[in-house]
């Protein structure tokens, strides 16, 4: 699928008219799923978006099913379409592999297997688990994650953690993998690891090493140890015997030759050849021999056999060929002499003597006299002898004995070239000169032949195949008795050479291999693997047998000392003192000595040794069991005003485990931290008269706004105060359909009905504020119906809708205003007693919309604060906002918990809260895990939830309530600044 995506990387993207983009293309996988995959839909590599980039992918492509998905099932594309293919092969016919990984099994032919670990050593990787690629169903889970982790390693590389910290949730190699690693880690509320798991469904290709990480050694006490549990299945053994072939060596060390079959009793659970009995309920199969077939056999010297014999008595002597052959199946073929001599020099021609019973008398004819002919055929003149054969050696004699009839005729033809014994070939001599034999000189007449003799000393083994040297001898081929080498020739005399010899067989005995050493330093034991074999000879080859044939014979020890040389020098931990704190994070004092393994113990050397090595802490941190904290409150205090608004406090305190004694404020900052501040009511002060008791009504946000319980007036809010608790339950007020009536003292009210009426005449009201507040995403209009400002005295009406002051004094009849926001505050001064204005107020859809998705609207005296949760559908860019309103001449506190505020995706900084006056446009950012309070200047606030705030899933919980304003929001309205209106 991804090279599918790949290949349309060459396919611009056009996004607009006339402009195009080129991205790298990869497998929507996870975020396209199903059918809509199949339609060859891919994923813009290093950026956000996937994108359907052809028709389909080729039928047969993986793809992930959109349900859920059956262990041991293939999803295929299809007409793009993705179908579900059975471990059978055949769509849709819901066949899986059982825990045994049989096809539509039944879970009969493995067994389960569990275990656990919870040893390791300090900061190294220890294998617990090797999961090889027989064993399925594989699960492993650590359940104490805290202090350790852990990794898989396969094939020499780690593809879950190995870099001495835990890792992400990760798969390996994919998720379209049958035989896939699933790594998973689970967090607690306070964003720490509480669990690891590893599944294997399948088997894998090759091992992997299931290892944990202890960040801490077993001085520190049981909390750093791993916590591992594991389960798996395996197959089940057969217990049969059967008889399996055994191969012998073949008769040849290159080349084609024969090797016998034989067949010996193999227990198959334990793939062990055992006793023959064991098999004896079936007939054991003859042995017969196979073809073997080698690397074939480089181009060798081969010898013939030995040629006619150069004389049939008195002693000759005859030769063998030698050629230069390579095997090529059952035939030799014969090759140039320079292939040969490449890899071994010729081997001299062999001569030996023969036939040497003496020669019956006969005449000799001497050496005739020079030829008639220089050249070609002539006559030569010869003398005649009659001589005995006796053991070789020729005499001459009277002719007597000699037939006068037997006499070979005086002269003779001849010709200029001569042919000594044993040449290989013809030399053109001069006339009557003897050519000279490679063998040394062979003189005839009275003396004897002299030849170069070969004589082979011992065999080099007493038992196998071994090697004898051939030396070369002078010989008297007559006396055949070694004489002076001066006579054959020194030149011509041959190497001697090693050829091979054959001795008796060897007799079987105990042979070992050596398995890895248990250390790699200060002595440890090397296990023997024993077998039974017999040897070849002196070369290093050996043939395995059967271990009944070694029955009887002493065997050797089953293992023996290896790597004795001392290990480096290093520290150790001696011993740990007590811990300092029976519960949660204390400190202990331990010994540390320099010591070297030796001769399989430690042993303490001079600290000198290990002063290059970096030394242990002798204080380090120990934790023996959780401590449990909690929040304490005290009583609230009196109200902090003799009359109207006012706050309490009380004081929180910090309770350990131990006695229930106050500890720092640190240690229980983990926890959600009681409410301290709230608002109270003192009574009416002087001149206010009794608060009304009946709340205006408060329109609920549809949609995006969060309506909390607030009052509409500040008396309903005063008259609250005595009864709200630190932590109310909000409800909702709808606003009726029908416009509220004109009410009297409008000054220092929030408005939230749809409609409304506001009179801000009469006496009393020479200095009014009122606030309207609306959901998100309407806005507030207004009309003046009746106004009796005195402009040149410096009356004057202020409009604040967003950030900016609006001033207004002229022509206010019948005018009217539009915010464009969903809230606005209008003040009113006015030095004439019983002047002002009378205000008709209503609401409408905003044109346009300055606000997110996510941000929210909060009116009323107080109210819960709940940080906004994004669904992934939701667009967050930029943050989300919380916007809070309350009554004119009020301040804000807000008082919250702010938990799990990560890094984020961008860094350290990425995820903060903002808490804005929007009056004075006094900003307070709050980073980490935190109680935080803030207080206002004006009634407006704004809260900020930062983008990494929200990607982190980090939550704020808190509340807001009202305090009593000690600076007017305006002091001098002369000073006010805006936009006068005409």
């Amino acid at each position: 699928m991804s090279q599918q995506c790949a290949r349309t990387d060459g396919q611009p993207l056009r996004s607009s008219p006339g402009g195009a983009s080129f991205y790298h293309w990869g497998a929507a996988v996870p975020h396209s799923q199903g059918d809509a995959l199949c339609r060859h839909m891919c994923r813009a590599i290093g950026e956000s978006f996937i994108m359907k980039r052809g028709d389909s992918f080729l039928d047969g492509t993986r793809c992930m099913p959109s349900g859920p998905r059956e262990d041991g099932t293939l999803s295929l594309c299809v007409s793009g379409s993705c179908r579900t293919f059975g471990c059978d092969g055949r769509m849709d016919s819901q066949q899986v592999w059982d825990r045994c990984q049989v096809c539509g099994g039944d879970n009969s032919t493995c067994s389960p297997r569990k275990g656990s670990f919870t040893a390791g050593r300090a900061r190294e990787y220890v294998t617990f688990l090797t999961v090889t690629p027989n064993l399925t169903s594989v699960y492993i889970a650590n359940h104490r994650p805290l202090f350790t982790h852990l990794a898989v390693r396969i094939g020499g590389r780690y593809v879950v953690a190995g870099k001495m910290s835990i890792s992400p949730n990760t798969t390996y190699p994919s998720l379209l993998e049958d035989g896939r690693v699933e790594y998973r880690v689970a967090l607690t509320e306070d964003r720490l690891p509480r669990l690891e798991e590893i599944r294997i469904w399948g088997p894998l290709q090759e091992d992997a090493d299931i290892q944990v990480y202890r960040r801490y050694g077993e001085e520190y006490g049981n909390l750093t140890r791993p916590d591992i549990t594991f389960t798996y299945f395996q197959p089940k053994p057969r217990q049969a015997w059967v008889w399996a072939a055994v191969r012998g060596p073949c008769s040849v060390s290159c080349g084609a030759g024969l090797r016998w079959v034989n067949y010996s009793c193999l227990d198959q659970a334990r793939k062990e050849l055992v006793e023959t009995v064991q098999c004896q309920g079936s007939q054991q199969p003859p042995a017969w021999p196979e073809a073997c077939v080698l690397e074939p056999c480089p181009p060798y010297w081969a010898v013939g056999d030995f040629g006619p014999c150069s004389a049939s008595c008195g002693g000759g002597l005859r030769e063998r060929p030698v050629r230069c052959v390579e095997a090529q199946g059952s035939l030799l073929k014969t090759l140039p002499p320079a292939r040969c001599r490449a890899g071994a020099q010729q081997p001299a021609v062999a001569l030996e003597t023969c036939n040497p019973q003496p020669c019956p008398a006969r005449w000799e004819v001497s050496e005739p006299s020079s030829c008639t002919s220089a050249g070609g055929a002539g006559l030569a003149l010869e003398n005649e002898t009659c001589v005995p054969g006796a053991d070789g050696l020729e005499a001459p004699v009277t002719e007597g004995p000699g037939s006068v009839d037997e006499k070979l005729p005086a002269p003779e033809p001849c010709v200029g070239m001569s042919c000594p014994p044993g040449w290989g070939h013809l030399d053109a001599t001069s006339a009557g000169e003897k050519a000279p034999s490679p063998w040394g000189s062979i003189r005839t007449g009275a003396q004897a032949a002299h030849v170069w003799t070969p004589a082979a000393g011992s065999c080099s083994v007493s038992c196998g195949r071994g090697l004898m040297e051939l030396r070369f001898l002078c010989m008297d081929s007559a006396l055949r008795v070694p004489v002076q080498e001066e006579l054959c020739g020194l030149a011509s005399k041959p190497g001697s050479r090693r050829e091979v010899c054959q001795a008796v067989p060897c007799p079987a005995r105990w042979q070992y291999k050596l398995a890895a050493c248990s250390v790699s330093c200060g002595r440890g034991v090397v296990r023997r693997i024993l077998y039974c074999a017999r040897a070849h000879g002196e070369d290093d080859g050996e043939e395995i047998l059967l271990d009944t044939q070694c029955q009887g014979l002493p065997r050797p020890e089953p293992q023996e000392a290896c790597s004795l040389e001392p290990c480096p020098p290093r520290w150790k931990v001696m011993s740990l003192g007590p811990c300092s704190a029976s519960c949660g994070l204390g400190t202990a004092r331990r010994s540390v000595a320099c010591v070297q393994l030796d001769q399989g113990q430690d042993v303490e050397v001079d600290e000198a040794a290990c002063a290059a090595l970096v030394r242990p802490e002798a204080s380090v941190p120990c934790l023996i069991a959780d401590c449990t904290y909690r929040w304490h409150v005290g009583t609230w205090m009196e109200c902090s005003v003799s009359c109207g608004d006012g706050i309490q406090r009380r004081r929180d305190t910090c309770l350990g485990p131990q006695a229930q004694a106050p500890v720092p404020a640190d240690f229980c900052q983990h926890l959600p931290k009681p409410v301290t501040v709230r608002g109270c009511w003192a009574g009416p002060c002087v001149g206010q008269g009794t608060p009304s008791l009946v709340p205006h009504e408060e329109a609920a946000a549809p949609g995006r706004t969060t309506a909390t319980p607030a009052g509409a007036s500040l008396e309903w809010s005063q008259a609250r105060g005595l009864l709200f608790s630190p932590a109310p339950q909000p409800r909702r007020l709808l606003p009726g359909p029908q416009e509220n009536s004109v009410q009297s003292s409008a000054c220092g009210r929030q408005h939230l009905e749809p409609t409304g009426t506001i009179d801000m005449r009469g006496p009393g009201q020479a200095d009014c504020a009122v606030a309207i507040g609306r959901p998100l995403g309407e806005v507030v209009t207004l009309r003046v119906l009746e106004s009796s400002l005195n402009c040149s005295a410096g009356d004057m009406l202020l409009l604040w809708g967003r950030l900016t002051w609006r001033k207004m004094c002229r022509k206010l009849l019948d005018m009217t205003f539009s915010s464009k926001t969903n809230t606005l505050v209008v003040r009113q001064r006015c030095g004439r007693p019983g002047g002002g204005v009378l205000l008709r107020y209503g609401s409408q859809l905003a044109p346009e919309t300055f606000y997110r998705e996510c941000d929210m609207q909060l009116f009323g005296p107080w109210g819960e604060i709940v940080s906004p949760s994004l669904s992934p559908a939701t667009s967050n860019a930029g943050g989300c906002r919380l916007f809070i309103n309350v009554a004119p001449h009020a301040r804000i506190a807000i008082h919250a918990l702010a938990t799990n505020m990560g890094a984020g995706t961008e860094g350290a900084n990425a995820s903060y809260i903002l808490i804005r006056d929007t009056h004075s446009l006094r900003t307070t950012a709050f980073h980490g895990q935190q109680v935080l309070y803030w207080e206002s200047e004006s009634s407006q606030a704004e809260m900020e939830f930062s983008e990494g705030f929200l990607k982190a899933q980090a939550s704020l919980r808190g509340q807001y309530w009202t305090l009593q304003s000690w600076v007017p929001e305006m002091q001098d309205p002369q000073s006010w600044k805006g936009k006068e209106g005409t």
